[in-house]
């Protein structure tokens, strides 16, 4: 049985058509992956810079925290205190 012209073109724009919606879907996750990617930078950005401000806090309480320890183990009013350990 022999296959028309006819036919063959028929199957061949089927599978061109197959192929042009399988590219769309590709290049649609490929758009979705490089707009995750860009969103995931950002917050990232944003992560560390929240966390380099914590840092500073923290140490400016380590600091202060340790200012007071020290102060509480000075002498107060002429009198010596003993050193807490």
């Amino acid at each position: 049985m022999a296959v028309s012209t006819k036919q063959r073109l028929d199957k061949h724009d089927e599978r061109l058509n197959l192929h042009d919606r399988q590219i769309k879907a590709m290049r649609e996750l490929l758009q979705e992956g490089i707009r995750l990617t860009v969103q995931w930078r950002k917050e990232t950005l944003e992560f560390r810079k929240e966390m380099r401000s914590l840092q500073v806090l923290h140490r400016q309480t380590e600091e202060k925290l340790k200012a007071f320890i020290d102060s509480m183990t000075r002498g107060g009013n002429g009198h010596a205190k003993r050193r807490l350990a």
